[in-house]
């Protein structure tokens, strides 16, 4: 299938996400629940959670990659936002860096949609599902909301894993942030470390050099992302600039990862972070603290499922 005839059957799939209006869509789902405020330890309304959220520099909305509930959730983030804020920009772990004149030419209006998803090689790219992403996309089209592409090729990545600081070869390495190799691990990260220490743990024969090389390959995703975060500040002479940033939530949880690097580099940088976790009813406040859940974001926002192309099985 070329991918003219995979963007048509795409398109023919989100065309119905698109044309309901997202606030229309939002309300018709019934994401107008309470989110769980994780430093109160209580409930308070969506209305209140993206006025907090204004007042930050840099905004993530965490994702499972297939969950369209989680991506609703991104879009009711962005629009909020971005009425509030008209200088908003998005950093997204879907593009590499390098994409950066593709994702201009799109966001300004200079290129449209489908000699943009041919030219972005969205397959070969990020692969997951287009319709997913696609509302977020065109409304970052229509209002020149301006994205930023925060990955490198994933070669970078396994060659972190498999061939280690002194094999890396300078084609690869060009893409690490200096001094990479010396922070693996920074302190203040030792939950986050373990928490995906245990999630990653999935073969039995997997030894502690292999479980290490797994964590160094993570931070530098999470390194490379947080660099690419805050050269958005570094190049926007904006005093009114705002970061939302549109990944997967183990690159933010407990308020690490990526969050971790950039307060590495910019500390006066003031950020939060919103979990969408899908649920077909919103939990008690004696249950999310007997589960522990204080600890995977600032909100935890309770979505409802969403059934489409994009859902998870």
């Amino acid at each position: 299938m070329s991918s003219q005839e995979r963007f048509g059957s795409l398109f023919a799939a989100a065309v119905l996400l698109l044309n309901a209006g997202p606030s229309a869509l939002l309300q018709a789902q019934d994401f107008d629940r309470p989110v769980w405020d994780t430093r109160g330890g209580a409930y308070i309304t969506v209305e209140q959670m993206m006025n907090r959220l204004a007042g930050a520099d840099v905004i993530y909305v965490g994702e499972t990659h297939t969950d369209l509930a989680h991506h609703q959730a991104q879009l009711a983030v962005l629009e909020a936002l971005h009425a509030r804020n008209p200088s908003l920009v998005m950093g997204w772990e879907m593009f590499h860096s390098s994409q950066q004149p593709l994702l201009d030419a799109f966001c300004w209006g200079w290129i449209p949609e489908v000699e943009w998803f041919d030219a972005i090689w969205w397959e070969h790219t990020w692969g997951h599902p287009y319709e997913g992403y696609r509302p977020m996309l065109m409304y970052a089209h229509e209002n020149e909301v301006r994205i930023f592409g925060l990955n490198a090729p994933r070669a970078v990545v396994r060659g972190v894993r498999t061939l280690g600081r002194e094999a890396m070869p300078d084609s690869l390495s060009y893409w690490l942030p200096p001094g990479f190799w010396d922070r693996i691990t920074l302190p203040g990260e030792a939950r986050y470390k373990e928490w995906f220490l245990q999630t990653a743990r999935h073969m039995p024969t997997a030894t502690d050099e292999m479980m290490e090389g797994m964590f160094a390959s993570q931070t530098a995703w999470n390194e490379i992302m947080g660099w690419n975060v805050v050269k958005a500040f570094n190049i926007i002479p904006d005093e009114n600039l705002q970061v939302l940033v549109i990944v997967g939530s183990g690159h933010a949880i407990f308020r690490q990862g990526i969050p971790t690097r950039v307060a590495w580099r910019r500390p006066e940088l003031s950020q939060l972070v919103v979990i969408p976790q899908t649920v077909e009813a919103v939990p008690s406040a004696s249950a999310l603290q007997d589960e522990g859940l204080h600890e995977e974001g600032d909100f935890v926002w309770f979505v409802p499922p969403v059934a489409g192309p994009g859902s998870p099985d």
